[in-house]
This record gives structure tokens, sequence and C-alpha cells, in this order.
């Protein structure tokens, strides 16, 4: 079970830097490359085939708690593929709420994942930009960022070789200019499991920039035994099924 480090006003820099070197160092470095989603179609849509490490990338939802939910379960699953196996993870929320479980279920190893509550916007930026110069593989900062607080994570992105997770609350999704790539995740219609119950997470999962690519669209689903991506197979009724296994599954990484 990841320790919470509650930070406020300002978060202390040495017990940040101390918790991170507490964890043994890996993940990302400058040059590593990038973080594939698993799907041929969407990493030939991503130049370099997948997600740019050294770089931020913004992942909005639909301006409520539901898509907010949405966007946090695209956001670990992606997380927890950065990090991998031996990476260090940092995810800055802006309040309480995560839960450990769920985002195990997305790959996110917790004894590698360090979560800072930080209530504050400018404290979780500033969380966030100095994780990723101290070398994270992946940091998760619950903001919005205008273009000049955009461009200091990108630096500190570039400087440690990391991949930073935007995450706007809702309604504060506004753009980040400076981001590689931006995202836009819905709740997505999926079959139930055998005997009951919700189904896999899935999203209706749209690329609104791509720096060098073109705006694209895909459903896809996650696998919580596997930690692997898949497009989504075409259900026979959609009538049948509601997006509410999905909503359940994103929304698992936040308790309550």
């Amino acid at each position: 079970m990841p320790q919470p480090i509650a930070l406020f006003p300002r978060p202390p820099l040495a017990a940040l830097r101390a918790r991170v070197a507490a964890i043994e160092r890996g993940g990302a470095q400058t040059g590593a490359p990038p973080v594939s989603f698993g799907i041929a179609e969407i990493d030939r849509a991503l130049p370099g085939g997948g997600l740019a490490r050294g770089a931020v990338h913004d992942i909005s939802g639909a301006a409520d708690e539901a898509g907010f939910a949405a966007a946090s379960g695209l956001a670990a699953a992606l997380a927890g593929r950065a990090a991998g196996a031996g990476g260090i993870a940092l995810w800055c929320a802006r309040g309480g709420g995560l839960h450990a479980p769920g985002l195990a279920a997305f790959g996110l190893d917790a004894a590698r994942l360090v979560i800072v509550r930080a209530p504050r916007p400018e404290d979780a930026l500033w969380t966030v930009e100095e994780a990723l110069r101290a070398g994270t593989a992946v940091a998760v900062g619950e903001a919005s960022a205008g273009l000049a607080a955009a461009r200091r994570l990108q630096l500190a992105a570039r400087a440690g070789g990391g991949l930073c997770l935007l995450l706007p609350p809702p309604g504060r999704a506004e753009r980040v200019l400076a981001a590689a790539t931006r995202w836009r995740a819905a709740p997505a219609p999926a079959a139930p499991r055998p005997g009951g119950g919700p189904g896999a997470p899935h999203w209706r999962l749209a690329l609104t920039h791509c720096r060098g690519g073109a705006p694209r669209g895909w459903i896809v689903e996650w696998n919580h035994e596997t930690h692997r991506f898949s497009l989504a197979a075409p259900l026979a009724d959609r009538a049948a099924p509601a997006a509410g296994g999905g909503r359940r599954a994103a929304q698992a990484v936040r308790a309550g």
C-alpha cells in the first residue's frame, strides 16, 4: 500500500526527494522508447510509435466526476505501462480518494507508487515538475496547466526522461497548449462478464491533438489480468449492454 504524502501549502522538496530515493531508482531515461499502447492502429498514429517520453500529454473527460473517473482510469493504465516493472510512478491528487487496489489493476505497483496530495493546483504542478526532474518514470498530475506552467513541465520531463500525464479536474478542462498529445476519454459500452458483473473497462478514445499526427478515434478495452489494451470487438447488440460497466471499472481507481 503506497503511503500518501499530504502536502500543503507547498510540498517540501526534501520529503519528496527522500520518498523517491527510498524506492530503488528505475524507469525512463532520455532516449528511452515511447510508451506503446500495444495496439498497432494507435501506435502507428503517434510519431515514434507511442506516447513520447520526456513530454507532456493531456487526458480529459466529460466535465463531471464520471468523465474525470474515465480519464483517471485511462491515465492509470498508461502510467502502469510507462512505469513497467522497475520505474517509479508519482500520482499527485487534488485530494483523497485514490484507490490503491484499483490502481494496481491498471498495472501500477503499490511498492513503486508515490501518492501526493496537493489541494492547490499550483502545488500539484510544482510537485509534478520536481518529480520529473528527479527522474520518475511517470508523473500524473490532477491539474490544468497554462502555457508557462506546461512549458516548465515540458522542460522537466525532457530533463528527466519521464512521461507527464495531466488530468484537468472537472470543470477546468482548459487545453494544455504545450502538450505533445491531447486525449479525450469517455466510457464505452462493455459486454458483461460471464456469470454477471461489470465487464472490462472500455473507453471511447479520441486523439484530439498530436504533433506530427492527425486526430483519430478508437474504442479500446483494458484487460486487468494481462495489463494490456486491445481494440474493442463490435457488440452484436449495442442497446443491450450499458456503459455503466466500463464506467464502474474506470471509477475503480477512485475510492467511493
